[in-house]
């Protein structure tokens, strides 16, 4: 009798007790599988519309690239029907860059021949590289870098660090020099001040110093490493960024490629950085290939994935955010770490089955290419998808703050910084037990601000910028701006038949209507000189096209 009443008592227990949080490889029973060679670099990305983050990776030797479309419980490889055979991949972005609704795939060879691939949003891809004038580039990261509403190319031409910046109709201007590079391992952008202008962090190979450009809002950068206390004078393979303690700061984390532990330096919210990693227990291991923040929890902490190289001890680690700026590392519990597990040399995030847990995909050396299925994530969440009018179309550089009884939870729209990797760039806000969001705050780069109350927790939305538009911006107007910042006036160069009459109106971003101007003309010259200076919007309409630019005047 008591035996039975034991395993009644077990039989009640049981279905609350929550299972084991693991990260389990499904690569092969999803249907990825049978390349060939060493893992290299990865990028997700939705290049299609609906929804499901499509994936790309390469191999180390250079001959090797593969194209899967996402159907949530499999994937396709449509390589060749896409038009995507016979390439590597160094580096693999996918954002909207030529003024679709389509996210786009920006691929860097290992033979360093450089690809921009429009979508069509039907799977398959048109070559644009001549187009584009990009055929002499090496693309590593994006952003809006001048604020003007399309993304930018951050560039590593040569010996220097370059942008090249968005022409608006599938172009892009020559690489236009922003500081001289040592020599390179990653990149990555960052507001670090929040005043709106991406700034850019670098690593280096060997004992060259790593540096903080600012971004000083005219087209100029000036180093501020020393003055912001980021100062990482040896290599360091590994970069990103992310808010770890949800105050609205970025803040940096590096991957040691050298003998010295890896660092976290907290934002301190004046312009200057403190190093906290020996408080923070996150000195990490030597020798790391990658190093990505990633909620993996839904505790609506960052937490800290690395990958080393040592193979045999200690592979990867996940850096397990405890909400008091201390970190424990917990891989092993998650099956992600141990011996003949890692030596990832790319790896990306995304939530591929849209359950609300984020999900790795990894290429490496040992175990090569991986694509691991977060189980049992407790915890609620929300995704959130920025559509940008504006600003830039994927919210790059974009802040958006998640209020939920009281306390807040910061994320910033920004791409992976690593050399080889490539998360979606999709808002993930791990909700705890929270089943309600308070108030969404998003923060767009244009100066726009958007807020939303009482969502529900567990689904994907989308948040877009200008809410009040009512004309459609399916085949916007091609428009150039130029010089950006404009001083005393502003060429504009429309793409309109001359027989259209184009009406432009100029906004201050709180929404002022400043001039209005009507024209048939390909080309005119707007009188700037009575502007104070600032950030403008400049909106084009003609007939049902619409489109939006921002502008900076400086004097």
């Amino acid at each position: 009798m008591k035996k039975n009443y034991l395993i009644l008592l077990f039989i009640l227990i049981t279905p609350f007790v929550n299972a084991q949080q693991t990260f389990v490889n499904v690569a092969s029973q999803l249907g990825i599988g049978g390349q060939t060679g060493l893992g290299h670099a990865v990028g997700w990305g939705d290049i299609d519309g609906d929804n499901d983050p499509d994936l790309g990776f390469s191999n180390q030797e250079g001959d090797g690239f593969w194209f899967y479309k996402n159907n949530i419980t499999s994937f396709d490889n449509i390589t060749s029907s896409a038009g995507l055979s016979g390439l590597g991949g160094n580096k693999i972005i996918m954002a909207e860059l030529t003024g679709d609704v389509y996210n786009d795939l920006l691929l860097r060879t290992r033979s360093a021949t450089q690809y921009l691939f429009e979508s069509n949003g039907d799977g398959t891809f048109n070559n644009i590289t001549a187009q584009a004038g990009i055929t002499d580039a090496a693309v590593y990261n994006l952003a809006d870098f001048d604020n003007d509403g399309l993304t930018d190319l951050l560039d590593i031409h040569g010996n220097n660090i370059s942008i090249r910046y968005n022409n608006g109709d599938k172009t892009f201007s020559p690489a236009q020099v922003v500081a001289p590079l040592p020599d390179f391992m990653g990149i990555a952008v960052l507001d670090y001040n929040n005043d709106w202008f991406p700034d850019i962090y670098y690593t280096t190979y060997g004992d060259n110093p790593n540096a903080l450009l600012k971004n000083n809002g005219d087209g100029t950068f000036t180093n501020v490493t020393a003055e912001a206390g980021v100062s990482y004078p040896y290599g360091a393979h590994g970069v990103d960024v992310g808010d770890f303690n949800n105050d609205g700061f970025v803040d940096l984390y590096l991957g040691s490629y050298s003998s010295a532990p890896c660092k976290l330096f907290k934002n301190n919210g004046d312009g200057t950085f403190s190093d906290v990693t020996a408080q923070s227990g996150t000195s990490g291991q030597n020798d790391t290939r990658t190093v990505t923040f990633v909620d993996f929890n839904n505790d609506g902490l960052l937490d800290i994935f690395s990958s080393h190289h040592d193979f045999y001890s200690y592979s990867n680690t996940m850096l397990k955010n405890n909400g008091d700026e201390t970190f424990t590392d917990v891989a092993p519990s998650l099956g992600i770490s141990g011996e003949w597990i890692g030596d990832y040399f790319g790896v990306g995030w995304a939530d591929y089955n849209l359950d609300g847990a984020m999900d790795l995909f990894a290429a490496g050396h040992i175990d090569k290419y991986n694509l691991y299925q977060n189980n049992n994530c407790p915890g609620n969440w929300l995704e959130v998808d920025l559509k940008g009018v504006w600003s830039n179309p994927n919210g790059i550089g974009a802040r958006a703050e998640a209020w939920v009884n009281g306390q807040r939870i910061s994320r910033f729209m920004l791409p992976d910084g690593g050399q080889h990797d490539g998360s979606m760039l999709r808002l993930h806000f791990g909700l705890d037990n929270a089943t309600l969001i308070d108030s969404l705050v998003t923060y767009w780069p244009s100066g726009v601000v958007n807020r939303s109350y009482d969502i529900t927790a567990n689904q994907l939305i989308s948040i877009n910028e200008d809410e009040q538009t009512s004309i459609q911006q399916t085949n916007p107007i091609l428009v150039k701006l130029f010089p950006i910042p404009a001083n005393n006036s502003l060429s504009i160069i429309i793409g309109n038949s001359n027989s259209l009459t184009t009406q432009i109106a100029v906004y201050s971003t709180s929404g002022q209507l400043i001039k209005t101007v009507k024209t048939t003309q390909n080309s005119l010259r707007l009188n700037t000189t009575h502007f104070p200076d600032g950030l403008y919007v400049v909106r084009f309409t003609s007939g049902n096209k619409l489109v939006r630019r921002k502008i900076l005047i400086r004097h």
